[in-house]
């Protein structure tokens, strides 16, 4: 076989340069794009509206005169969806009790320094709240919030849809009596909210696309900085024919070339995928999702470092093989291609999984704030899809800028061995990155020189 020329590496450093640049153009959106507002003002009179409608129709008038207002919210994982509390949802954690905000407000005198005490009935059981907070110091006005389990005390769940109704019975000294007064708000059963509360016809795929972009700013720059790293790994431990140096270029540039498209492709297929399907979740489970990413975020994290050492170390072993003998089977040539796209897939999927455990709390609370919990699977995978679309165009650009330099495809024949090694050690590092927590280290090391926070 005939020996190639020696890459131009002035050439090449200057296409490497202009091909990151490309992948990172989704970066403008942070200096140019005020993600927070654009997400707060995506809808944001109809969520008031929904919010308000669906507070009020869960709470219940104990009772309401000139001189005493006293009101109960049943705040169900509905409301929690549609009604943000999230500075206390983490603490109270509705997946596992009942939660009540009980307001009073008085126009004459000042309120009583105890809070007032509450009871849970349900048929002929009655239950007290394990957690009672509240100021105990209100004149006027005060809103305390009660929690009760949604077990029993022998650890049996607790199913409100067994009892026609629940009732929440309030006691406190209210309108000057010397005894307490006691007041009962009733819900009837069923405890769901109607479909035309529940519906969330106020987010429109217009408005997707808006939140999408918004996310891009103002969320997962962090991530994305770290993913086009492992998507140079990626293109140079795939594209290569292992076994190919010293082969003529024009050779195996076309074979080459369109390896670096279907790397790609598979790529971004793999964090697109990953992404929408996290959106599915966090749409559909609310703020249940906040919680889950806070309880396993360390151990999926690990898992998804685990999965992308794994692979590096197959890109290794992969690159110590010699396939360019396999070149005139066309049938083996194929089976290389799909075995390196599912590679492709694996390390872009089990990366953004580890993005995911990493920002996922993020993602959450920023969905729950700016599109009150979505509450629709498909409307948090539209979400997500949009925002994965708008990272993926630019890998896509990139990739095809790549493949058509002829620089490159040399550099890729003609140091397929090293390329490889330094792929695997380099996914190999943010396996370990994940696995060891430092996934915010390395983003802040970056940040101050983009001027970013």
């Amino acid at each position: 076989m005939t020996t190639i020329a020696t890459a131009n590496y002035a050439k090449l450093s200057i296409v490497a340069l202009i091909s990151l640049t490309i992948a990172s153009v989704w970066l403008v959106f942070p200096y140019f794009v005020p993600g927070k507002d654009l997400m707060r003002g995506v809808g944001s009179k109809a969520r008031l509206i929904k919010g308000g409608n669906v507070s009020l129709y869960q709470t219940r008038f104990l009772v309401e005169n000139v001189n005493l207002e006293l009101m109960a919210t049943f705040a169900t994982d509905e409301f929690f969806q549609y009604v943000d509390r999230s500075a206390v949802v983490g603490n109270l954690r509705p997946d596992r009790n009942f939660i009540f905000f009980v307001s009073e407000n008085i126009h004459q005198g000042q309120l009583s320094f105890e809070l007032p005490e509450v009871s849970l009935h349900m048929g002929d059981r009655v239950y007290a709240p394990a957690v009672s907070s509240g100021p105990n110091l209100a004149e006027h006005h005060r809103i305390s919030v009660y929690s009760f389990p949604k077990r029993d005390a022998a650890g049996e769940f607790i199913d409100i849809n067994n009892y026609d109704n629940i009732r929440l019975h309030v006691s406190n000294r209210y309108l000057g009596s010397a005894q307490k007064l006691t007041f009962v708000g009733v819900w009837e059963a069923p405890y769901e909210l109607p479909e035309e509360l529940a519906s969330r016809a106020d987010i429109t795929p217009v408005a997707m696309m808006a939140l999408g972009a918004g996310l891009l700013s103002s969320v997962l720059t962090p991530c994305l900085l770290q993913l086009v790293v492992i998507f140079g790994s990626i293109i140079g431990a795939f594209a290569t024919v292992p076994g190919s140096t010293g082969v003529e270029t024009t050779q195996l540039g076309p074979i080459i070339r369109k390896k670096i498209m279907l790397i790609a492709l598979a790529f971004v297929a793999g964090f697109t995928i990953l992404y929408t399907l996290a959106g599915a979740v966090i749409g559909a489970v609310g703020h249940h999702a906040q919680l889950m990413f806070a309880e396993y975020s360390r151990t999926v994290a690990i898992v998804s470092g685990v999965l992308v050492i794994v692979m590096g170390l197959w890109v290794g072993i992969r690159g110590s093989r010699n396939d360019v003998c396999k070149i005139p089977d066309r049938q083996a040539m194929k089976f290389q291609n799909t075995r390196d796209m599912v590679g492709s897939i694996v390390v872009s999927m089990g990366y953004a999984l580890g993005c995911t455990a990493c920002f996922g709390g993020a993602i959450v609370a920023t969905l729950i704030i700016y599109v009150g919990a979505i509450g629709s699977a498909t409307i948090g995978a539209g979400i997500m899809l949009t925002f994965s679309i708008g990272v993926a165009i630019p890998f896509l650009v990139s990739a095809w800028y790549l493949s058509r330099r002829n620089s490159v495809l040399m550099f890729l024949t003609e140091k397929a061995k090293i390329i490889s090694t330094l792929s695997m050690v380099l996914i190999i590092i943010f396996g370990l990155i994940l696995i060891t927590d430092n996934f915010h280290v390395v983003s802040d090391m970056i940040y101050p020189f983009l001027r970013l926070s």
